[in-house]
């Protein structure tokens, strides 16, 4: 009797053994890239359209820097979602603006201390992430100084590098684009964002093509009511689907949403 009660015991453990299902695949990555337009809108507005999307790595640019840290602060205490923050590049304080915080000739009125760096772009992680690099680029006559924060981000299949880039306009896209591009050259995974303020048709974007393909190639998801500017550039990584740019009403660009997996 023994004998067939374990026999009985051990083929109903193949049996469910061959019936359950196969496990979950590993779990991809999102990404987002958003310019949030700060001075017009603040974290408040953008904590639910972050929370809805849950993007594991948000790049945002025209972001200050507390405005950063107050949306992840919210994310977390408001919907449980945890972030690390990476701030940089590109604007201190200008000496106009210690006097007279509000000045719409210099640009947004970032509330930071007088040694932050005041305007910029920012990088979002729920992955662990390294200290973050900065770039600067040569500046170009608008208040602004343009250039891109790179980190790397560990994710389970190996570290993935990430830049977020915000280009500026009058003529130096071709060569920020070209510095941006230099910058990132490699092998390894990587993921550049950004709004680099040119469209799709443009040959500016020659560098970085020539090293990564990019989540919307067609250029069909529109990111402002004038076009496409906000772009995912992906190196040994893939998209699981096509991209989503949802409408929101807490900037004047939409989000820029991509689902990946490792590949070619």
């Amino acid at each position: 009797m023994r004998r067939r009660l374990l026999g009985l015991v051990v083929a109903l453990l193949a049996l469910a053994a061959a019936c359950s299902e196969p496990p979950p695949p590993p779990p991809g990555l999102r990404v987002v890239t958003w310019n949030v337009q700060t001075g017009e809108h603040d974290p408040t507005e953008w904590a639910p359209v972050v929370a809805d999307l849950h993007p594991d790595v948000l790049a945002l640019q025209e972001v200050c820097t507390r405005d950063a840290e107050e949306l992840a602060e919210l994310l977390r205490r408001d919907h449980g979602l945890d972030y690390q923050v990476a701030r940089g590049p590109i604007r201190p304080p200008t000496p106009a603006e210690a006097s007279a915080p509000v000045n719409a000739a210099l640009g947004p009125a970032c509330d930071t201390g007088p040694n932050d760096v005041l305007y910029g772009v920012a990088v979002l992680s729920r992955l662990p992430m390294s200290p973050p690099r900065v770039v600067t680029f040569p500046p170009d006559r608008r208040d602004e100084q343009r250039g891109y924060l790179a980190v790397d981000v560990t994710t389970p299949t190996g570290p993935i590098a990430v830049a977020n880039a915000h280009i500026g306009l009058d003529g130096v896209q071709a060569d920020q684009l070209r510095r941006l591009a230099e910058g990132v050259a490699g092998s390894g995974p990587a993921i550049v964002l950004g709004d680099l303020n040119v469209d799709p048709t443009d040959p500016d974007l020659a560098p970085l093509r020539q090293g990564f393909t990019e989540v919307d190639p067609t250029g069909q998801y529109e990111t402002t009511a004038h076009g496409k500017i906000d772009y995912i550039f992906l190196r040994g990584l893939a998209p699981t689907g096509p991209p989503q740019s949802p409408d929101v009403t807490s900037s004047d660009h939409r989000p820029l949403v991509a689902d990946l997996r490792p590949g070619p």
